[in-house]
């Protein structure tokens, strides 16, 4: 077992996910390739579909790769970029874990491959969650593990073809169990690419045909998948009592107090019988006097 626990830690130390910033900055220009450039090009199109339907104040985008203009297909005015590499084109540096931001402020949040490239996916989830508003909604990108692109990746991630391919295989129904977890409710699914993952633009090219075909078919086998997730959580805000136009009395009708409480029935002075009373010093007397009279027919001796 320890044998076995050595063995994983150096493949995964070889071949696994690295932190954000080594990522990032082995990944920096790669969106430029034949590949990339066909995969960001569709996924652009898509994310506009869905951006003009989402409105707000305030969008955040977070991505692993040197992607400029994400979401210019939303209304939204104010769209902001973080990112913990120096190199990017970003508003401000921070880490994805931790984002400087209060609660529940962000209308929209994108992110674009984040979730499979980091070491802790599920802090940067909940840090998305948390500036995220009630009712707000949350886009991820990912790639797709049950895909050509999700097979080739099990063979280049072991001979160490490129910094593209290590990164986790995260399915879209892993991520909805995620989402649940947090009070998000998935709303739609997206998929593209389903051509192979070959680096050569005239090789791209000539499988557009099949793309076109698995798309319109709706095949779950892309090679990408954009989830499109709203907050349900109601944020409610706490309303404080006015104490001094309270009266716990108001509107109750409070009766005449009686002089005295009424003695119990065996100290009472007379009672009531047929219309007449009683009275309880006569029959004391007429009872001594009875006690007093002497015996009749006694002699003296």
């Amino acid at each position: 077992m320890n044998v076995f626990t050595k063995i994983m830690h150096w493949a995964n130390k070889r071949h696994g996910t690295r932190s954000l910033n080594e990522t990032m900055e082995a990944l920096q220009g790669w969106e430029k390739s034949a590949l990339g450039n066909a995969i960001f090009n569709q996924q652009h199109e898509q994310m506009d579909e869905l951006l003009s339907e989402l409105f707000g104040y305030h969008l955040l985008e977070m991505s692993c790769f040197d992607q400029v203009g994400l979401s210019t297909g939303s209304r939204i005015n104010h769209r902001f970029r973080l990112a913990p590499q120096t190199k990017f084109d970003c508003g401000a540096l921070c880490d994805f874990e931790s984002l400087p931001l209060p609660e529940e402020s962000i209308d929209v949040v994108i992110l674009h491959h984040v979730l499979e490239y980091a070491t802790n996916p599920h802090q940067i989830l909940r840090e998305a969650n948390r500036v995220l508003i009630a009712r707000g909604h949350l886009i991820i990108v990912g790639f797709h593990p049950w895909s050509l692109q999700g097979g080739y990746k099990l063979l280049a991630q072991w001979f160490g073809a490129g910094s593209f391919w290590r990164r986790s295989s995260l399915r879209p129904s892993r991520i909805k169990d995620w989402l649940r977890l947090l009070d998000c409710e998935p709303v739609e699914v997206k998929r593209g690419f389903y051509r192979l993952p070959v680096n050569h633009a005239g090789l791209l090219e000539r499988f557009g045909f099949w793309e076109r075909l698995c798309q319109s078919m709706r095949l779950p086998f892309g090679g990408y998948y954009i989830l499109l997730a709203r907050k349900d959580r109601v944020s409610m805000t706490p309303i404080k009592p006015v104490w001094s136009n309270f009266n716990p009395v108001a509107g109750l009708v409070i009766g005449k107090p009686t002089p005295r409480m009424p003695e119990p029935a065996g100290n009472q002075s007379g009672c009531r019988r047929s219309g007449e009373t009683i009275d309880t010093s006569v029959k004391a007397t007429m009872g001594t006097a009875s006690k007093k009279k002497p015996a009749t027919g006694s002699t003296e001796r």
